[in-house]
């Protein structure tokens, strides 16, 4: 019987220490992991040449990026995750700019700052076209680019934008600090003080005050659909703490705009992160849902939406917004592509190849959409 007992105890032994030793190979694979993943995303300073725009991924010897706000999310492993996705969006992009030829008969103001920060991501663009200009100015496009709160700057929709300019627009392209440094919040924050400098200083441009065409795509796309509501509504603004831009907002296009941040499904695991770790306790928490935030609605312009059926990311979010809008009689309508050449188009095809002629096609029955509202 004692004999017994001493195997037991000595399978018993035997199979403790494969367990401590498989745990510890666990535990080496991970600590190597992120040891590997926190050297990739390493920041780098923003005057060096391989700076990337990346949140988190950019540090400074005089301006502090690190918002209070955002506590905590720099640690997080689903955001050093996508940190190393954007990474490598980055390059991608920069390929396929590298690629494209943009239109030649547009002026180009670069790097204007909206805040005396001195922050790099407090700046924005302004594009126009070569040549006489109207008495009465250009109509106004202003752009908020994507990147999934994350990721790039006003110069990732440059080409973009510079295509709406050569088609007879004065159009403003906007940066705005990206998270971990920041939350959504301070995002929107960033985008109405943007409009609001816009707004007092779009004289010094060929621009027509009484025509803004507010824009954005993906994550642009929920800050252009929340700074439009905050433009209409007081109480909305103090909510979310944001100044009073004075536009007057005739239209709003909307590009696969990401709308349901707390209950989008699988993606919404990260979508929440963007708000902070803290997300819950905020005065904010009830207004993260396309469904929420409309409750605080006035005078909704004219929508115009963009989507596609190969947008994995937005395609039904982007859809599911014109369904509740068109639900709530709010004007709108929608392009929803299907397959071209066989070939299903991506998320944001418009924005990111405005050349192709499905981009160009989108682009084109766009415009002619804000032409209509200014109409009215």
């Amino acid at each position: 019987m004692a004999e017994q007992v001493n195997v037991k105890e000595k399978k018993a032994h035997k199979g403790l220490k494969i367990f401590c030793v498989i745990f510890l190979i666990i535990a080496l694979i991970i600590g190597i992991g992120m040891g590997i993943i926190n050297y990739l995303i390493q920041p780098i300073d923003d005057a060096d040449e391989k700076a990337i725009y990346i949140g988190g991924m950019l540090s400074s010897q005089t301006i502090d990026y690190k918002d209070e706000a955002s506590k905590g999310l720099e640690n997080d492993l689903v955001v050093k995750i996508m940190q190393l996705f954007w990474k490598s969006c980055d390059a991608s992009d920069k390929k396929k700019h590298a690629e494209q030829t943009p239109a030649d008969n547009v002026v180009k103001v670069k790097d204007i700052p909206y805040l005396d920060s001195g922050n790099k991501y407090h700046q924005l663009d302004v594009f126009y076209p070569q040549g006489e200009i109207p008495a009465e100015g250009l109509p106004v496009i202003i752009d908020i680019h994507g990147g999934g709160w994350m990721y790039a700057t006003k110069d990732l929709n440059e080409y973009y934008c510079m295509e709406l300019a050569s088609k007879g627009y004065c159009v403003f392209s906007i940066s705005y600090r990206l998270v971990p440094d920041v939350t959504v919040n301070e995002q929107i924050s960033d985008c109405t003080n943007a409009l609001a400098w816009i707004s007092k200083n779009m004289k010094s441009y060929p621009t027509n005050k009484k025509t803004v065409m507010l824009t954005g795509d993906s994550a642009g796309g929920q800050l252009a659909l929340y700074c439009t509501i905050l433009n209409n509504n007081p109480d909305a603004r103090q909510i979310f703490n944001t100044v009073d831009t004075n536009l007057n907002i005739k239209c709003l296009l909307l590009t696969s705009p990401v709308t349901y941040m707390k209950s989008g499904g699988l993606f919404s695991v990260y979508t929440k992160k963007m708000w902070g770790k803290d997300y819950q306790s905020k005065n904010t928490y009830g207004y993260m849902d396309l469904n929420e935030i409309m409750e605080l609605a006035n005078n909704m312009p004219p929508t115009y939406f963009i989507t596609s059926s190969g947008d994995v990311l937005a395609h039904d979010q982007t859809v599911n917004a014109y369904n509740y809008f068109n639900e709530k009689g709010f004007e709108c309508e929608i392009q929803d592509f299907g397959e071209v050449d066989g070939k299903k188009l991506p998320h944001v095809f418009s924005v990111l190849d405005p050349f192709d002629e499905s981009g160009q096609k989108a682009i084109n029955d766009a415009l002619n959409y804000y032409q209509k509202a200014l109409l009215k």
